[in-house]
């Protein structure tokens, strides 16, 4: 059977943030929108966090479609209080390496744990679930220590599990030890063992959560973990994006997961959450953005050449190219050439030297208009602010937004969520309520006026800082 995929974005990556209701169910919608199938949720622990939004969010995601399982450990008083709940499915964890045998759960034994286990399966099984899953905290330390005599029990122990109610057992790599080899190896060596379908949810601690899962998934794992972005606990699990685009574009191993839709969610996940798209990420903009002048001078004919065609076909609008020391002369006879002007190769290359000189100088690349303005100069003819926006992209901004006191400072964020033009939002505290960094114009449409128009009755104060 193919792996289903399970985002924990909702559990696992409220470990990193915490969202209020409004946002939750607004990711719940972009998991939807994105074709995810099985969602993971945490039980509520009152008064820290509340059985009422639970439920609101499990019904909100059942409602659609989506297989809603929820998190809790193999206590008695987690299994009660998911069984308050309209579910799905349950995941009880426990933990099974020595380590945290005795520095978490004060000294038990192996035998103490699979009974913790077996009574949590057995608590769950009058709920009548499809899915009962039992999480084997820290199993990929016995693999790496060699353990195999605990973990071949461990995963023998799975018929006693299977007989009570289980449907599944997840095999973590909790401290994120694994390279992606031992991560094939380790997910085969549980299959062949086990008498449950074996899940996997791998750490990032050594930056190959994303990886591992893949191999997990390609070793014939029946469930995987993500979280948009990758966030978790530490530095998170692994990526849906980072293992869904692989699969299905290198591997074409469809998960059902929507990829022409990721990277708009992610966009617009960032700017809801906070949690920035970091630079080195496959959607980022920098990912779009070509630096090398021998590389832009390809590029310009054939990208796929520096670029995966894939990732181009879904994940980018255009690509977009930097105005570096290294740049390509080839990208101003281009622009030349579409502006209805031929030049040679010297004065190409005289003009882009022109501008190195002012990048090193200055240490700015110039804004758009300022670029356009130089090259109508060098080229005797006017050239449109446009058409350097479509080789160079637009200008970038951050923008300090006051609010007046009546303003709901969380509103503003759910709908500035929407905009295309904005690539980040934080909410702080001081002397401004907000923190926009966004593209100043875009479609012709001026970020600042845009701003300005929405909300004058929201907004009390508004700076802009020009940003490279």
């Amino acid at each position: 059977m193919p792996c289903v995929l399970l985002d924990s974005t909702l559990r696992e990556g409220e470990l990193f943030k915490v969202l209020p209701l409004k946002k939750r169910l607004r990711v719940a919608e972009l998991l939807v929108e994105a074709g995810i199938r099985r969602v993971e949720v945490t039980v509520d622990y009152p008064p820290r966090t509340s059985f009422e939004d639970n439920v609101k969010l499990v019904n909100f995601l059942r409602d659609r479609g989506v297989q809603v399982v929820m998190h809790g450990r193999a206590f008695r008083r987690d299994v009660e209080a998911m069984s308050r709940y309209d579910l799905d499915g349950v995941a009880a964890y426990f933990a099974v390496s020595q380590i945290h045998l005795d520095y978490k759960l004060g000294g038990i034994n192996y035998e103490d744990a699979k009974s913790r286990m077996l009574e949590a399966v057995e608590l769950v099984k009058p709920l009548g679930l499809e899915y009962v899953r039992v999480t084997y905290e820290d199993a990929s330390r016995l693999f790496n220590e060699r353990r195999f005599d605990i973990l071949d029990d461990y995963l023998k122990f799975t018929s006693e599990l299977r007989s009570a109610g289980a449907t599944l057992v997840s095999m973590p790599d909790t401290a994120g030890l694994m390279t992606p080899r031992e991560a094939r190896e380790f997910t085969k060596y549980c299959i062949e063992r086990s008498h449950l379908p074996i899940a996997t949810h791998f750490h990032n601690d050594y930056g190959f959560a994303s990886a591992n899962t893949i191999e997990s998934i390609l070793a014939g794992a029946s469930e995987a973990h993500v979280t948009i972005l990758g966030i978790g606990d530490r530095n998170g699990i692994a990526d849906l994006y980072e293992v869904v685009a692989p699969l299905q574009d290198v591997h074409g191993y469809d998960l059902g997961v929507r990829r022409e839709e990721l990277a708009r969610i992610y966009r617009e996940f960032s700017r809801l959450t906070g949690v920035q798209i970091p630079w080195r990420h496959p959607l980022s903009e920098e990912a779009k953005t070509i630096r090398a002048g021998v590389h832009q001078s390809m590029v310009i004919k054939k990208p796929e050449g520096y670029m995966p065609k894939k990732k181009l076909e879904y994940d980018m609008d255009a690509v977009k190219y930097a105005v570096t020391p290294y740049m390509s002369h080839k990208l101003i006879i281009e622009i030349a050439k579409l502006n209805g002007h031929d030049l040679n190769e010297v004065d190409a290359r005289r003009i882009v030297e022109e501008i190195i000189k002012r990048v090193v100088t200055t240490g700015r690349k110039g804004s758009p208009r300022e670029l356009a303005q130089y090259l109508s100069e060098a080229l005797g003819r006017e050239v449109k602010e446009d058409l350097i926006r479509r080789f160079f992209g637009e200008e970038r901004a951050y923008v300090l937004l006051k609010l007046r006191p009546q303003a709901d400072a969380s509103e503003l964020v759910q709908d500035l969520a929407t905009w295309e033009e904005i690539d980040y939002i934080d909410e702080v505290y001081g002397d401004v309520d907000i923190i926009l960094k966004g593209r100043v114009q875009i479609n012709g449409v001026n970020l600042v006026e845009k701003l300005r128009a929405k909300f004058q009755d929201e907004i009390e104060e508004l700076r802009v800082l020009i940003t490279d």
